[in-house]
């Protein structure tokens, strides 16, 4: 008995080359609209950028001012915290943007879900500055209250650079991110060194509190140099030759090895100055990383765009002369001799409109960029993985082990000094076990 098979031939209502062109265009228009989002992206950056330095500020002055009892900084903290409350009504007249109709995209869910934590790390900023009023936390207390919140804001940061689909744009962001959080960790030990001082003995706890943040400085700023643009490059190395630099490492060395004895109200205030004075000095090369970041998006989204517009007529070009011959044509996967890569000039004495190859052609070289850009998205994907594996190693340490962060961080660094391995390595390894085990690690 016979079956009633379908046809072999498809009657689309389009021809492939059509579609394919169709395709073409699509893809080249998502390009495009990727990065547009990417800008928006970047623009936040700059926004929490302000905002995280304002709060470094107030963060760094309200530590000195508990240390010293309510006796000094006040006006300085007064400031700070009039400043940080401006950037931040600045932060959330930008975040009202992202509520827009159309914005929330699915691949923007993660970022919008660390918009939500950042702002709740915001709503509890009154009554952190409450506590800092009534001195019932010390100064230490004080720093982690603020670096939560700073925390919650890097975080934003972080996806918006797991999310950056260009290459040049991707390193960039690194970049920027990595020398952030590097200068975070600055305005920690500044908080850290001005509480020792301030106390006059630099206990356990403290000193290794102390090297862990110089530590991790140095991991952040290493990643920065890999990614950043010479310009930004020389502007840190000329950083760490000023004067400033110099007698920060001075004091780290005092703060590592003094014994204990009797609070330093001017050896506290000079550490707080020196180091405010590199932190600043830092600023200056975040505006030059935030200002190339910009640079770098903007410069894409304008070759995209005209590259799309080319593709377009490329498109048109070939369903014209396709009409206008009506000759069938042949697809050719290399030029045959004589032929450039369009199919036309040289030695064609048939005359043959080869707009298959030319289509086909098209469609190769749209693959090959698309690998081209993943493989060199790799690198800068790879710097973001290893941060958030870190991270998320120390969480597990702190929620499992009861340790603390630097508790935490020691224990990874030490494990991969003691096994000759990368940090990153042990952190991905402890992730591992505690995924096999649930639970426990």
């Amino acid at each position: 008995m016979s079956q009633n098979l379908p046809p072999n031939t498809l009657s689309p209502s389009v021809s492939y080359e059509e579609a394919i062109g169709d395709f073409l265009v699509a893809s080249r228009k998502c390009e495009v609209v990727s990065l547009e989002r990417l800008l928006e992206a970047v623009q936040l950056v700059g926004c929490i950028r302000a905002l995280v330095h304002q709060l470094q500020r107030e963060r760094g002055a309200s530590s000195l001012w508990i240390g010293s009892a309510g006796q000094r900084y006040a006006e300085e903290l007064g400031q700070y915290r009039t400043e940080s409350d401006t950037t931040a009504a600045a932060f959330r007249e930008h975040l009202d943007g992202w509520l827009q109709p159309g914005a929330c995209a699915h691949a923007r869910s993660r970022l919008l879900g660390r918009m939500a934590l950042a702002l709740h790390g915001l709503s509890g900023l009154p009554s952190l500055r409450e506590e800092v009023n009534e001195r019932t936390l010390s100064p230490m207390e004080a720093m982690r209250g603020f670096s939560e919140l700073i925390r919650s804001l890097l975080a934003v940061v972080f996806e918006a650079a797991d999310s950056a689909t260009d290459p040049e744009v991707s390193g960039a962001l690194v970049a920027l991110l990595n020398f952030m959080q590097g200068k975070e960790l600055a305005g920690q030990e500044r908080a850290i060194g001005a509480a020792g001082f301030g106390q006059g003995v630099f206990d356990g706890e403290l000193r290794q509190a102390l090297l862990h943040r110089i530590d991790a400085q140095e991991r952040s700023f290493r990643i920065f140099s890999e990614f950043a643009p010479e310009s930004a490059c020389g502007a840190w190395r000329q950083l760490q030759g000023a004067s400033f630099a110099a007698e920060v490492e001075r004091l780290r060395r005092q703060a590592c090895t003094q014994a204990d004895g009797q609070p330093a109200p001017a050896r506290a205030e000079a550490w707080f100055a020196c180091t405010t004075a590199r932190i600043d000095a830092m600023k200056e090369i975040e505006d030059r990383l935030e200002m190339h970041l910009n640079e770098c998006c903007s410069a894409r989204i304008v070759a995209d765009r005209a590259d799309l517009g080319a593709v377009r007529d490329r498109i048109a070009q070939l369903a014209e002369s396709e009409l206008r011959d009506s000759v069938p044509y042949a697809v050719f996967f290399g030029a045959p001799e004589g032929l450039d890569s369009d199919g036309v000039g040289g030695d064609n004495p048939l005359n043959v409109p080869i707009v298959g190859h030319s289509v086909m052609d098209l469609v190769q070289r749209q693959a090959s960029r698309l690998q081209s850009v993943e493989d060199e998205l790799q690198a800068a994907r790879q710097a973001l993985a290893e941060r958030k594996t870190i991270e998320r190693a120390k969480a597990l340490l702190i929620q499992h082990r009861g340790l603390t962060e630097d508790q935490a961080y020691k224990l990874l660094r030490q494990t991969a000094m003691n096994q000759n391995r990368r940090l990153a390595e042990v952190a991905e390894a402890t992730v591992a076990m505690s995924d096999l085990l649930g639970k426990g690690l």
